[in-house]
């Protein structure tokens, strides 16, 4: 067998989260609709009733240049920077986010939407030494092939939640149907061995999916009258806990017609707190936000592949255990996050009452260590700066437009320094958990055009 997948592409967050619905005003003290998966309990702070439609248009600049590394499997002549050098790739997606909330009292608030917290897709550019070759075609797919050709992660919350208020606090809590889909293409050895043997490369391409639940839970406090607002709220892990997603893995050897699998990929995603400060003097036209969040994502431990259901343990040297329960290990890739944390500020001012600007700023850590960094999920600590502005066109209607740069720091892990190829202990992986070097210059950055539509009745 072969071990066959990863995960593609970056969103806009720490590993591959995408929580950026909103915009400025999508987080833990804000009372629009967004709130229902921000913070539940900021709902009993809405007014009337609230639809709201919130849409992303994301755009990610990613290089990654590998230089040689000692335990690379040498290019054969004629094949020279097939698998060192520099890969490439800019990517246009994005989506909306629908939410809507409404007063059943005077006190309680019922919500429901559609949010995508973890979604991304990237397509890698050509190799272009590559492109039109004979004897290697396959080595235009680019240097980074062997981690990812092309692929997509999409993962859906339908939530509905409510909110009531007592007085100066307001509790809330939601519940989560989620939909997984992930699907990537990627070149691997089919021999087996796991490192990027030009000679006996074929293809792999992954389809999983699956439904999972979780909940939310939060609560916004009044804290001086009119003015200042404190929140704090739980998003838990998707399935709370461990994930199985099934589907299908069709693997293509050189000059063979493909086989396909049945699989199920075992992982987990993480929980999320939240909390935040809103502040809004009396009788000045201005708004002072602060906010941030933890997000523990040591629980990506590893991402497993097996033939059907059951334990995909994994033993220290990367063997497959062979346990009562344990399934058919076919591949495994060693992530080792790490928990993050990140924290922005944020400002708004009314040049009328009718007509807001404002604008941002954040810093995030990164998931990723350097260990087990890779071109299929880099990472790196990162900066965020914000604009935009919020009309009022009429007492119902509200429109916002806003740009986020998220410029990611650049990132050089040595090739000595990557060890997935290695287990923890320093001795090279066995079968199922191999996988190639992922040493190198590692540059990103993301632009988010975002625009809201809310309607108040």
């Amino acid at each position: 067998m072969v071990a066959a997948f990863s995960w593609p592409g970056r969103a806009d967050a720490a590993g591959f989260s995408s929580q950026q619905f909103g915009g400025e005003h999508g987080n833990v003290v804000e009372t629009n609709p967004t709130a229902l998966y921000y913070n539940p309990g900021a709902l009993g702070f809405s007014e009337k009733t609230n639809l709201g439609l919130y849409g992303t248009l994301a755009l990610h600049s990613l290089t990654w240049t590998h230089p040689q590394a000692a335990d690379d499997y040498p290019d054969p002549a004629g094949a020279q920077g097939a698998d060192t050098g520099k890969a490439t790739q800019f990517n246009v997606f994005g989506g909306p986010t629908l939410a809507a909330s409404t007063h059943l009292t005077k006190d309680l608030v019922i919500g429901a939407g559609l949010f995508a917290p973890f979604y991304g897709g990237s397509r890698w550019n050509k190799n272009p030494g590559f492109v039109g070759s004979t004897t290697y075609p396959q080595a235009a797919d680019g240097v980074q092939r062997w981690f990812a050709i092309d692929g997509k992660v999409e993962v859906l919350y339908f939530s509905a939640g409510a909110a009531y208020r007592l007085g100066p606090v307001s509790f809330g809590a939601s519940g989560n149907f989620i939909s997984s889909n992930v699907s990537l293409s990627q070149a691997r050895n089919i021999g087996g061995e796991g490192k990027p043997n030009i000679d006996e490369e074929g293809r792999a391409d992954l389809n999983v999916h699956g439904y999972e639940g979780s909940f939310a839970a939060g609560v916004l406090v009044e804290a001086v009258p009119e003015q200042l607002y404190l929140g704090v709220s739980y998003q838990a892990q998707p399935g709370l806990g461990a994930l199985a997603l099934g589907g299908d893995l069709t693997i293509t050897p050189p000059g063979q017609p493909p086989t396909d699998y049945k699989v199920v990929l075992h992982q987990s995603l993480p929980d999320v707190v939240r909390a935040g400060a809103r502040f809004r003097p009396l009788g000045l036209p201005w708004e002072f936000r602060l906010f941030g969040d933890f997000t523990r994502w040591s629980v990506m431990t590893n991402q497993c592949i097996s033939e059907q259901a059951g334990n995909c343990s994994i033993e220290a040297n990367g063997a497959a255990a062979s346990g009562p329960g344990d399934a058919t290990v076919l591949g495994n890739i060693r992530r080792d996050w790490r928990n993050t944390w990140g924290l922005r500020m944020g400002a708004s001012r009314w040049l009328v009452p009718a007509v807001e600007i404002f604008a941002g700023a954040g810093y995030e850590t990164a998931a990723v260590p350097g260990a087990t960094m890779a071109p299929d999920i880099p990472d790196a600590d990162n900066v965020l700066l914000a604009i935009g502005g919020r009309v009022a066109l009429n007492e119902h209607l509200f429109v916002t437009v806003s740009y986020t740069h998220i410029q990611y720091l650049n990132r050089n892990v040595s090739t000595t320094a990557s060890t997935l190829a290695t287990s923890p202990s320093g001795v090279p992986n066995v079968y199922p958990t191999v996988e190639e070097n992922g040493g190198g210059l590692y540059t990103q950055w993301i632009g988010l055009f975002t625009g809201n539509l809310e309607v108040t009745f």
